[in-house]
């Protein structure tokens, strides 16, 4: 088996549980030992799961933000594509800890890691 996974995040954060089931399966993977290494990279409609002060209550849904803050205290890198995030809802304030990155940089961590999954 690998050593890493990356988990591809597409889905909005509420509307579906897909987002959340990506970022716990990233988090079991990490915590159980099965890999070292795992990272979230937010795509597309993904990239909303990283902005600061969701009210998940509100639709009576689990907190995606705290699903990726439980990742970023392991030590689990989230990224996120800035020109997806910035396209959908401009400039807004962001879950401390999320990189904030180009295609480019999204493309190359595509190629960094063995497994890759998405959502």
């Amino acid at each position: 088996m690998s050593d890493d996974l990356l988990t591809i995040i597409t889905k909005q954060p509420y509307g579906s549980e897909d987002a959340f089931a990506g970022m716990r399966l990233a988090l079991g993977c990490l915590v159980s030992g099965l890999v070292p290494d795992a990272a979230v990279l937010l795509i597309g409609d993904g990239t909303l799961n990283a902005v600061a002060g969701q009210r998940p209550e509100a639709v009576g849904m689990p907190s995606n933000l705290e699903a990726l803050q439980d990742l970023l205290d392991m030590d689990a890198p989230v990224y996120c594509v800035e020109d997806d995030l910035r396209r959908r809802v401009g400039n807004v304030t962001t879950l401390e800890g999320v990189a904030m990155i180009g295609w480019d940089e999204a493309r190359a961590l595509l190629s960094r890691y063995h497994m890759v999954t998405t959502f």
